[in-house]
């Protein structure tokens, strides 16, 4: 059985099929666009215990996949996770512990992401739980590793701090395999253990020079000072050597600490860089310089010191076991240049010497041995082991896989229960969506997320990238093209009248010879049209809300206790709304009951008659400006349908006049003039009827 055997019941959008603790990114996008901020942060921390970690730094595989970026740009999906874990509204998320504990306890070794995530769900699911920590300090290459301007230490604080208080106990300075063996944790009645110690430990480079003089430093080493405020000597000129993020947080931090001039030195090209694009990115941006393609060969000295690098270019030839191309030196092409610091960043190890007695690690690089990437089950019974202690260096969101994934297994073997043996998958390809739709889907900009300056960057470690305001996050989260969510077609209502084909803003029904229809799940985007259309009611949509602005409308009037007239407000949520708008409507207008609405095309001509029968006296129907509008071309359907509510109000004795509807002005929600024009008319129409 591989994971994706296990998803094929339910659809699942491509964004979190790519997540590897398989967020539900598609709910809490869409919870952000209808600013409904606790219940999207609920939805990212039932699956991640460091919701706002991930925020600031996970790679997040999830925007490679999203479909929006086939038209245009991926959502920003990263952005929207920290905006929905940064806010306030985090404080009111409250774990659901078990009622009572297993009586079971469960030691893990490593306070990193992977130890981190598997002592949280192994506390939820009522196991006691210690963490044991060699560092003084808890978050491992969290806290040690990854420089403030990335991720503040009060963050990653404040996140282990939320699963401290789930009853976790944490012993730091204790370096397991030195001071207390394995075998002595099942003495002191641990009936489990967590190996997920991480990959502290430096690769050298093997070149002249390395072991010998000043200056030369291993990028933990010269981190781990960064983050332990020991502030560590740069030199005025920096050679760091390595592409992936651990290279480019050297770079950056050298910067910060007063070197003149940074070189990035790595041996492939800018495509085969591992470090995520946007930070190779904002290391260009600052000032660091790149040598792509490039091998160091000796470190030169004087006195002592480090004086010069002496390198040579490659050219690149066939891939090798990691997927890209191998660099291959190209003769005679050898250079120099000065510098006074040489920083290693070409990867780390774990440092599994200390367990090796008790457990089977690798010979080359001492991995610890899993029998599999699911269960984690270690060769020592009742040990597992996971995180980049088992695979290497690997992300964030991957480790915390790999806790998660352990926290399942040691449950199961808890309770007497064989751990659940289920084959890693592939990467999940993004069906692709037809050249048709990508050119009718209304392109919108990806947002703009706001950071320092690069001169006031590099004069401290403050946070770079600012969290998104209230504004931008959600006009972000309205991108979202709602995989998954659109029309499903019930075949034994369908009577192939071709209604959803003539209405459909992106042609996405389709007909076969023989009349019957069919509607692409992945690539309808929800517009609602067909839904609404359909004449037999075959269609529905997982997007409707409509149930729950029914109970909204009967709950608010209900509730009203505001003067005569009381009018409804559908306000479409792609529209001009500013984080106060809401508010400021309430103040202006109090008599307005507001309602928020995926589009006008979504209210049928009952939702208009449900509000007048739960005692408005009036509607009114606000639409976003049509370059705002996903949909803009269904706004003549719309209004054909509200011509025919008003018949239909007419033909009931409730005047047709007492519904409004527009488009929301280039300020503001609504038009003043034409609200103050509709209460007046409502108070006329009123006034005759008394007469």
């Amino acid at each position: 059985m591989t994971r994706n055997d296990l998803i094929t019941e339910i659809e699942h959008p491509p964004c979190k099929l790519a997540c590897p603790i398989l967020t539900d990114v598609r709910e809490y996008v869409q919870l952000i666009a209808e600013r409904r901020y606790e219940e999207a942060f609920a939805t990212i921390r039932k699956q991640s215990p460091l919701p706002r970690v991930c925020g600031r730094i996970c790679t997040h595989p999830c925007e490679t996949a999203c479909k929006r970026g086939q038209v245009d740009e991926p959502i920003a999906i990263a952005a929207l996770k920290r905006f929905a874990s940064d806010g306030l509204w985090r404080d009111q998320y409250e774990a659901a512990l078990p009622g009572k504990s297993t009586g079971h306890k469960v030691a893990v070794v490593g306070s990193g992401p992977a130890g981190l995530a598997a002592a949280h769900d192994l506390a939820l699911l009522g196991h006691g739980v210690t963490i044991f920590e060699a560092l003084p300090v808890l978050g491992g290459m969290l806290r040690v590793g990854v420089p403030e301007y990335r991720l503040p230490k009060n963050v990653v604080d404040e996140e282990i701090q939320a699963i401290l208080d789930l009853g976790v106990e944490v012993k730091t300075g204790v370096r397991i395999g030195e001071e207390i063996k394995l075998t002595d944790l099942f003495e002191q009645g641990y009936k489990a253990v967590f190996m997920g110690i991480g990959a502290h430990r430096d690769r050298k480079l093997h070149i002249a020079g390395e072991d010998k003089l000043e200056g030369v430093v291993s990028a933990v080493s010269f981190l781990r000072g960064v983050n332990q405020a020991e502030k560590p000597r740069v030199g005025v000129k920096v050679a760091v050597i390595g592409g992936g993020n651990t290279a480019i947080d050297s770079a950056r931090s050298a910067l910060r600490l007063g070197a003149e001039g940074v070189h990035i030195v790595y041996r492939r090209s800018r495509e085969e860089m591992p470090a995520a694009k946007e930070e190779i990115e904002e290391a260009a941006h600052e000032g660091v310089q790149m040598s792509y393609l490039t091998s160091p060969l000796e470190i030169l000295g004087r006195d002592g010191k480090v004086s010069a690098l002496k390198c040579i270019k490659n050219e690149l030839g066939e891939p090798d076991d990691s997927g890209r191309r191998s660099p291959k030196p190209v003769p005679g092409s050898e250079f120099t240049f000065d510098v006074d610091m040489v920083i290693a960043a070409i990867g780390q190890a774990p440092d599994s010497s200390l367990v090796a007695e008790e457990i089977e690690v690798t010979e080359k690089r001492k991995r610890i041995i899993v029998d599999g990437p699911y269960t984690l089950v270690t060769t020592q019974p009742g040990v597992f082991a996971g995180g980049d202690a088992v695979t290497g260096p690997a992300t964030v969101v991957e480790a915390i896989s790999a806790g998660k994934r352990a926290a399942i297994s040691i449950d199961s073997y808890l309770r007497g229960e064989s751990p659940a043996t289920v084959e890693s998958a592939g990467p999940t390809e993004t069906e692709r969506l037809s050249s048709v739709i990508i050119e009718k889907t209304t392109k919108f900009e990806r947002c703009v997320k706001t950071s320092l300056p690069a001169d006031n960057r590099v004069k401290g470690f403050d946070e770079v990238e600012a969290v998104l305001s209230e504004d931008v996050a959600v006009k972000e989260a309205l991108r979202c093209l709602h995989c998954f969510l659109g029309a499903r077609l019930d075949k034994e209502k369908c009577i192939s009248c071709l209604t959803c084909v003539r209405v459909c803003p992106l042609s996405i029904p389709t007909t076969s010879k023989m009349g019957e229809i069919t509607i692409d799940p992945i690539a309808c985007q929800a517009c609602g049209m067909c839904a609404l259309e359909c004449p037999v009611r075959a269609i529905d949509i997982s997007l409707d809300h409509r149930g729950e602005m029914s109970q909204e409308i009967e709950k608010g009037m209900a509730e009203s206790h505001q003067p005569d007239p009381v009018i409804v407000g559908f306000f479409d949520l792609h529209g001009n709304f500013g984080s106060s708008d809401v508010e400021s409507l309430k103040q202006d207008y109090p008599n307005i009951l507001p309602v928020m609405v995926f589009g006008l095309r979504k209210i049928d001509t009952s939702d208009i008659l449900k509000a007048f029968e739960s005692g408005a006296d009036g509607v009114f129907l606000a639409g976003c400006p049509p370059d705002t509008d996903p949909f803009a071309e269904t706004a003549d359907r719309v209004k054909r349908r509200m011509t025919h509510a008003r018949t239909l109000l007419d033909a009931m004795g409730i005047d047709g006049a007492r519904l409004e509807v527009c488009d929301m002005p280039e300020q503001g929600i609504v038009d003043k003039e034409l609200i103050d024009g509709l209460i007046q008319r409502i108070k006329e129409a009123g006034q005759a009827r008394s007469e």
